[in-house]
């Protein structure tokens, strides 16, 4: 295991405080969810942009439509995609172990919209779950689990 200097906790302890308040000396509410993401050997080995330029970037996007490479384009192609993106969703808001027993997953394409959900052993009773991604945009339509 590699240990961590002091000099590396410095700098990462400069680098929090620096980055985690912006130009009005305020520290980002709860309501923001922005975090920085690294460990103290990047502090040394990278440059950071930080998270003023950061939301520049992100208002900037929102502005301008063109600077989307895959507007319009398919991102989720095939039932694999769907299954990449949807589990960690699912996993979240139902439990690992209670969708990895859904298994095998029952998966259909209606126009721009994948519909994916869970199969139980025919001789149980219960609910599955069930959630609709636009294979577009990836945004989640629609989730929810029977009982």
């Amino acid at each position: 295991m590699k240990k961590i200097s002091i000099l590396d906790l410095f700098v990462v302890l400069i680098v929090a405080l620096t980055l985690g308040c912006n130009n009005n000396n305020k520290c980002p509410s709860h309501e923001s969810e922005s975090k920085l993401v690294f460990s103290s050997s990047d502090s040394l080995k990278r440059s950071f942009g930080g998270a003023a330029e950061s939301k520049k970037q992100l208002e900037q996007f929102l502005r301008d439509s063109t600077s989307n490479l895959f507007k319009g384009e398919i991102l989720i192609i095939n039932e694999k995609t769907l299954i990449e993106i949807a589990e960690p969703i699912l996993f979240k808001g139902y439990g690992k172990e209670n969708i990895i027993s859904q298994r095998p997953y029952e998966i259909y394409l209606f126009g721009d919209y994948w519909i994916m959900s869970g199969t139980l052993p025919r001789v149980t009773i219960g609910g599955t779950f069930s959630i609709a991604i636009n294979r577009r945009t990836c945004q989640v339509i629609g989730i929810t689990h029977g009982k």
